[in-house]
């Protein structure tokens, strides 16, 4: 039997109070603004490369500076699908508005042919900034699909729905929303879990632009171990390639949540 997960935290304050004496030199430039700008990536669309059209296929973004303000130096470094070879693609002045990021290009960079680039692989896309005469990295990044064309007859049918950490691994039927062919409806998640599946199916509404999936809540079974309205929601990624489907689903029941678990879909 599953049962709920209960975090207690305990927090222990101690307060000090410390006195003493101390020489304050004025500044004459007044307060200096101490804050160091972070570049922040915004608006990727498009969000993902088309590997039907590597010659020519492209991401865009704009980068703001956060909370900071201040313009300042840019560099787009890149690499291919997590590897540890990166390569300098652009200089620019952030803020930026619409910089685009050809695969053609990143291709050209990392030394590689663009042909030789896959479809289901990524494009690691950073942004650093300058600090003197060095470029630092900042937490500015993106990962950009290089994605195949969505077929959603593909996708219907018997598929496998496995989670390690919550203890399933069977078939699941999937079928495709009558009204929207980007909307997969998922059954059988509760039934190789042992229960009942009297509610459901769980939908999985699919991002055109992105491939990124939204799971609403959804109860799939009235009763679960001695629970009320077991429930699964939470985002995901489709890959248009392998056709595998990655979710963090959380679970929960009337009287409380389970956690959030990975799941996979494969086909």
């Amino acid at each position: 039997m599953k049962k709920i997960n209960i975090l207690l935290t305990l927090m222990i304050i101690l307060g000090f109070t410390l006195t003493g004496c101390e020489t304050k030199f004025d500044d004459p430039a007044g307060e200096r603004d101490l804050i160091q700008a972070t570049p922040v990536i915004e608006n990727l669309d498009p969000s993902i490369f088309l590997a039907a059209d590597k010659a020519n296929t492209y991401v865009a973004f704009d980068v703001t500076t956060g909370a900071g303000g201040q313009s300042m130096d840019g560099l787009i470094e890149v690499s291919y699908d997590g590897g540890q070879q990166r390569a300098q693609l652009q200089e620019f002045t952030i803020p930026a508005t619409g910089l685009q990021v050809k695969l053609a290009d990143v291709a050209t960079a990392i030394g590689m042919s663009v042909n030789d680039m896959q479809g289901g692989k990524y494009v690691n896309i950073e942004v650093l900034t300058k600090a003197g005469d060095k470029y630092l990295r900042s937490a500015a990044s993106v990962n950009p699909l290089i994605a195949c064309d969505y077929v959603a007859a593909d996708y219907v049918g018997t598929a496998n729905a496995q989670s390690a950490g919550w203890g399933v691994n069977g078939p699941v039927q999937v079928t495709l929303d009558p009204d929207d062919p980007f909307t997969l409806l998922v059954a059988g998640l509760e039934t190789i879990d042992g229960l009942n599946e009297d509610r459901g199916p769980l939908p999985l509404i699919i991002n055109p632009a992105s491939y990124a999936i939204t799971v609403p809540k959804t109860v799939l079974a009235t009763y679960a171990w001695g629970y009320s309205n077991i429930a699964y929601e939470g985002t995901g990624s489709l890959n248009t390639c392998s056709q595998a489907i990655s979710l963090n689903i959380k679970i929960s029941v009337d009287q409380g949540t389970f956690g959030t678990y990975a799941f996979t879909i494969t086909y």
